[in-house]
């Protein structure tokens, strides 16, 4: 696959921090060819403990996208038989390492708060595409789409209190956006003992885009605008693509955003 892929993240126009973390990596690999990763993380905590929050998680999947993808894809320590002819579920091992990985960021975070006396934590929304197959992890309220020429598609499921009670039948998607619960996170890496992450598997289809975005990008934008614009700029090369994609982030400020507001934006060609 290749891909096009820009970020931009912003304060906002009432935060003093940008507690949002953003990062994407490509690699170019013998068995499997390009793979594209990205990782969006929002952090809560006060003064400057969410920025530390996501920016642990940040440097933890880094981390494992250098040292121990390359395992993965390689199969190192594998027990399988070497002769079989069905090629390996390298989404499955991914998984299982990313399971690990969020455990440890996780207790890493505990631990900075405890020894700081603070509560931290971040939400966490990990997307790869391998040979096609894509793996998204979700933590969190910050959310992963689809975008097509005619729709969106969301891929993620938020884990906040709102999103539990219109699951339940007990709230409209309407009152849940103007509900003062609306921040309030089922889970959270740093601020939860357990962290039960969500895992969604798919294809990538040329012509599409994956939106990866922090609350303070989705709230005060409709389906309608981030089609139009991310149809549109897909076109576009990667520096026209971050234009774009700041512009929209201008946009919420002027509509009075008052969140940190993060999007990365992976066309797929």
């Amino acid at each position: 696959m290749n891909y096009k892929i820009c970020i931009s993240t912003d304060k906002g126009i009432v935060k003093q921090v940008n507690q949002d973390a953003t990062m994407v990596k490509v690699a170019s690999t013998s068995s499997y060819g390009r793979i594209a990763m990205g990782v969006l993380c929002d952090g809560m905590g006060g003064l400057s403990h969410g920025e530390v929050a996501s920016a642990t998680a940040i440097e933890g999947f880094a981390h494992w996208f250098v040292t121990e993808l390359p395992r993965a894809l390689t199969r190192e320590n594998s027990t399988e038989r070497l002769d079989t002819v069905e090629k390996p579920d390298i989404t499955t091992e991914i998984e299982r390492q990313w399971i690990s990985l969020v455990r440890d960021i996780n207790a890493n975070i505990l631990r900075y708060g405890d020894e700081n006396r603070c509560r931290l934590g971040t939400t966490i929304v990990a997307f790869i595409e391998v040979a096609g197959d894509y793996l998204i992890m979700n933590v969190g309220d910050s959310r992963v789409y689809s975008v097509g020429e005619k729709k969106m598609t969301l891929l993620t499921h938020d884990q906040s209190v709102v999103q539990d009670m219109i699951d339940k039948g007990l709230m409209t998607e309407e009152e849940a956006e103007k509900s003062p619960q609306k921040s309030i996170l089922l889970q959270c890496v740093g601020a939860s003992d357990v962290v039960v992450p969500q895992f969604v598997r798919g294809r990538v289809h040329a012509g599409t885009s994956i939106l990866m975005c922090s609350d303070g990008f989705w709230r005060k934008l409709s389906e309608e605008e981030i089609v139009d614009k991310l149809t549109k700029s897909r076109a576009l090369s990667e520096e026209e693509m971050k234009k774009e994609l700041d512009n929209m982030v201008e946009l919420l400020k002027k509509r009075g955003e008052t969140d940190n507001i993060s999007a990365i934006h992976i066309a797929i060609d």
